[in-house]
């Protein structure tokens, strides 16, 4: 058992029952009641690594991100159409589920890092669906194009400062990583334009 289904142990949850943790959001009282901290990831990015870059830009401001519904009967888009702009791309990911907490004030969306992998990312992530998803569950997708050594690197500083429930190795970081998403990005993501064009062709 590792890291992250420790931590859920500790939270009075359990681990055999591995989606109990979607549900769970921490209490913050700020003027939006939302709140993700990314303050330790952002100094030890900016002690390590000559770049400007910052994990509010990784996990909320991602070129790609995308919500796929894993119901196959109703769905006309396969997996392969949802991930299709990602082949063959090198880079970090992040796999997402929503926390079911949201500000209506600020249109802003809590969601909870369940997963942070890195590599050809089309591939790896197909691979999670079929081996660590459970059907019919929503997955929220966020990449992150990078080279694979800047990718190995934010990976595992990532994997230190935070917890990932489906993380097993290398994972001793403590809290959950939030993302916080405006209503643009949850409903819609950044490929509409892309999977717009692809139903044209199936209607």
């Amino acid at each position: 058992m590792g890291v992250s289904a420790r931590a859920c142990e500790q939270r009075n949850f359990n681990p055999d029952t591995q989606w109990q943790i979607m549900n769970e959001c921490a209490s913050a009282t700020t003027p939006c009641n939302l709140l993700a901290d990314y303050s330790i990831f952002d100094q030890t990015l900016a002690k390590e690594m000559a770049i400007a870059l910052t994990a509010d830009d990784i996990v909320n401001s991602s070129d790609f991100c995308i919500g796929i519904p894993l119901v196959k009967e109703v769905e006309i888009l396969s997996i392969n159409d949802y991930l299709s702009s990602l082949s063959q791309k090198v880079g970090l990911y992040h796999l997402w589920v929503d926390s079911g907490e949201n500000c209506p004030d600020h249109k802003l969306h809590k969601m909870i890092c369940v997963y942070v992998g890195k590599g050809i990312v089309g591939t790896r992530i197909r691979s999670h669906i079929k081996e660590k998803w459970p059907e019919s569950e929503m997955i929220y997708i966020t990449f992150f194009e990078c080279k694979n050594r800047i990718a190995k690197y934010l990976e595992q500083l990532f994997l230190d400062t935070y917890g990932f429930y489906l993380n097993e190795y290398e994972n001793s970081g403590g809290d959950y990583l939030y993302g916080l998403w405006d209503d643009h990005r949850y409903d819609n993501g950044t490929e509409t334009q892309r999977l717009g064009d692809i139903l044209v062709t199936r209607l």
